[in-house]
């Protein structure tokens, strides 16, 4: 017969309102030539076939023609009804906290730009190689010289300068912005936030006779406070750093990542409801066997990326990011499959 899809509907409802079974939704989706495993709005007053009543459904990817319909008033098409289905959505960025904090540091990488700025500004610039490859070493990794005189624009120190300010990193600052990940820092390494700085700037102002002297202090507080600078007592290593590509990389994987979380919650959601209906615990338990064998395989497969990109030579960069996306949507959709025939046997609904 047909069916005339009203405000609420979903398959679920329908499968379980003509066959008495929410969890035949698959078989009614391919019965209507739909694909159960793409995430398919229902319209209101969208038209269904449905089998008669109690009676066969068709079998796994074996879509039926319509049999027998009987009319049933159709409804003004008003807001989409959204199928519960599995979403294969099992991606992990190589940073699953998008939170972490990262600092911004702004240096010269190409050789011909930097020198057209070293020739505008009457003076030479350094150019850096590949941070990504390389990381950044301070200038003299055994200097006495404290923060306030790094601040002051004295050389050479032991420290690496950086921007709080993570977006792009200090506006007067030439150069490329990349992204240090302070999590990621070698062992010993040492971060002093902006007040540490400010303090020991107010320390060398106290000792400071001139009056000409107390004032370019003071500019240089002020320089401090407008990049927000943090300073980083030790050598960078280039797995803590990120230039744009690789930070755009990462939060593109971020973003897909949180979907996939998202649709884990719906469908765990629905098989709680199946299992409430149901008095059993067999749904919520085999949906659990799926998500958790997706995700663990999504993690072993980021890892196994990881270690792909770096025989390819993509141990740092947009590359290592990349291979481990796609390590870790692979071994997810594999991860997810392969404990999707345990769970069969755990329910069969």
């Amino acid at each position: 017969m047909d069916y005339w899809v009203q405000a609420g509907d979903s398959l679920w409802k329908i499968a379980e309102r003509f066959y008495g079974r929410g969890s035949q939704w698959p078989q009614l989706a391919r019965l209507n030539w739909m694909d159960p495993h793409r995430l398919t709005p229902l319209l209101v007053g969208q038209r269904l076939t449905i089998d008669y009543p109690g009676g066969p459904l068709p079998s796994r990817g074996e879509p039926v023609a319509p049999a027998f319909r009987d009319m049933a008033r159709p409804f003004e098409v008003d807001s989409p009804a959204i199928i519960p289905v599995v979403p294969y959505v099992f991606v992990l960025a190589d940073e699953i906290d998008p939170f972490r904090r990262k600092v911004v540091r702004r240096v010269l990488v190409d050789p011909v730009l930097t020198a057209e700025a070293a020739k505008n500004l009457g003076r030479p610039l350094r150019v850096f190689p590949n941070p990504e490859r390389f990381g950044f070493i301070p200038s003299d990794p055994n200097s006495p010289l404290s923060m306030g005189r790094h601040a002051k624009g004295m050389k050479p120190s032991s420290f690496v300068s950086a921007s709080d300010r993570i977006l792009r990193g200090s506006p007067r600052i030439l150069g490329e912005p990349f992204w240090i990940d302070l999590g990621k820092l070698s062992p010993g390494a040492k971060v002093f936030e902006t007040s540490e700085i400010l303090a020991d700037l107010d320390r060398i102002a106290a000792k400071t006779a001139t009056a000409s002297g107390k004032v370019d202090i003071e500019a240089k507080r002020q320089l401090v406070l407008a990049d927000r600078e943090v300073l980083i007592k030790g050598a960078v290593p280039p797995q803590a750093v990120k230039g744009a590509a690789a930070m755009g990389a990462t939060r593109l994987l971020q973003g897909v990542q949180i979907v996939g979380f998202a649709m884990t919650a719906v469908n765990l959601g629905h098989a709680g409801e199946q299992s409430i209906r149901t008095h059993s615990v067999r749904p919520i338990a085999a949906e659990t066997v799926r998500q958790a064998g997706g995700w663990a395989s999504a993690w072993a497969g980021m890892k196994l990326g990881v270690a792909t990109g770096a025989v390819l030579g993509f141990s740092t960069g947009p590359g290592a990011v990349i291979t481990a996306g796609v390590g870790g949507f692979v071994g997810g959709v594999a991860g997810y499959f392969a404990f999707d025939w345990v769970a069969d046997h755990i329910s069969a609904d």
